[in-house]
C-alpha cells in the first residue's frame, strides 16, 4: 500500500528544477568568531541586473549585496560581487569575514 500512496503523490506533484539551477552557494567564514556560514543565492530574485551606466568590471552581467548574520556572534558581514551572464563570479569585496 505504501507504493501506491507514493506513487500517486508523484502523479500530482510539480517537479521542481533542481537546485543547481534555481541557486548559487557560497561558503564564508565570520573574522570575529570563525562561524563558517552557507550562503544560498537564489538567481531569480537576489541578483540584480548591471547595465552600461553602472560602475561595473568588464563582462559583469549581475550584481549581488548580501549582508549576514551568523548564529555565534552578532558581527555582520558584508559582501559584494560581480557575475557574468552564466552566474561565474568575475569580482568580489567582503568586509567582516572571508570567503572559503
Amino acid at each position: 500500500m505504501p507504493n501506491f500512496f507514493k506513487n500517486l503523490k508523484q502523479l500530482f506533484s510539480v517537479s521542481s528544477p533542481s537546485s543547481t539551477e534555481n541557486f548559487l552557494k557560497i561558503k564564508i567564514k565570520c573574522k570575529k568568531c570563525s562561524e563558517e556560514i552557507n550562503i544560498n543565492m537564489r538567481k531569480s530574485s537576489d541578483f540584480s541586473r548591471v547595465y552600461e551606466e553602472d560602475n561595473a568590471p568588464a563582462g559583469a552581467s549581475f550584481f549581488l549585496r548580501k549582508e549576514v548574520l551568523g548564529n555565534k556572534c552578532n558581527n555582520l558581514i558584508y559582501f559584494s560581487a560581480y557575475f557574468d551572464e552564466n552566474f561565474n563570479m568575475i569580482s568580489k569585496e567582503i568586509e567582516g569575514g572571508e570567503f572559503l
